[in-house]
């Protein structure tokens, strides 16, 4: 006999899931050793502390959503668990857009006009698409029935209104390609300069897939059986963190080739 829909979409949720911490430690190892050549000698400052809230907390929302993917917790109470599995999630995915800002502000010659528009937005999409994302599930919730036998709320899957923190995601990811095509093409045209090269190819090639799969939750949170919901949890986090990383290790990269202030102020991203 087949399994009924929701276990399906459940057990499936779960292997992507696990499927991704997998494809993190796995990715981890193969960029170990630029991590150490590019990152380990260099001073704290904004740039580096976003690179390992970014790579490293990555590990711990996917070692929790893992947990949850595969522990059996028929009888508990999952609310805390759950609060601060997506509390760590959303950081490490802030930590991810927060590279990807430091690296559009330079692009920008460092406009600080444009650097505030940017922070404040960035606060307007994180307030809304977490605010509106709990009061939406609120109201979509179904009210318990007082008589019905307690039930755990352990299940691995999310309510609909998540579509709406996704759609926050990948709007302000669009905004932030569009500003570096813009600029590419309005004041980088004529220029050859490497470094021009791959801060702006770095950028459209790390935002591309992460705006793929940020409307691709939004869609599956939407259009799909609930039970699937939870498909693209984790890869996305798992894609911010691996491409997040590869971007800034290409930027310090091409800091040792080329170095050319009067056309990138690349001191933004990198420390003496």
């Amino acid at each position: 006999m087949a399994a009924p829909i929701v276990n399906t979409g459940i057990q499936t949720s779960k292997y992507c899931n696990v499927a991704g911490l997998g494809v993190l430690i796995f990715d981890y190892f193969l960029t170990l050793e630029p991590e150490i050549r590019w990152t380990w000698n260099r001073r704290w400052n904004i740039t580096r502390i976003l690179f390992v809230i970014s790579r490293y907390m990555a590990f711990a929302a996917a070692g929790m959503t893992t947990y949850a993917a595969i522990a059996t917790r028929a009888n508990e109470n999952c609310t805390n668990f759950s609060r601060a599995s997506n509390a760590i999630h959303i950081i490490s995915i802030i930590a991810g857009e927060g590279l990807l800002i430091i690296r559009t502000y330079a692009f920008w010659r460092k406009n600080n006009k444009l650097l505030a528009v940017l922070l404040v937005l960035a606060v307007i999409c994180i307030a809304c698409g977490v605010g509106l994302t709990d009061f939406v599930g609120g109201l979509l919730a179904v009210p318990a029935n007082p008589s019905a036998p307690p039930t755990s709320n352990c299940t691995f899957q999310a309510g609909q209104s998540s579509a709406i923190q996704y759609g926050f995601l990948a709007a302000y990811e669009i905004l932030l390609l569009s500003l570096m095509v813009f600029k590419r093409y309005k004041d980088y045209r004529d220029y050859t300069s490497r470094l021009v090269r791959v801060v702006f190819q770095g950028g459209v090639w790390y935002l591309a897939p992460i705006i793929s799969v940020s409307v691709a939750n939004t869609l599956i949170t939407v259009l799909v059986p609930q039970s699937y919901n939870e498909m693209l949890d984790l890869p996305q986090l798992v894609l911010h963190s691996m491409l997040a990383s590869r971007v800034l290790f290409s930027l310090y990269a091409s800091e040792q080739g080329e170095l050319d202030e009067t056309t990138l102020q690349i001191s933004t991203f990198c420390s003496t």
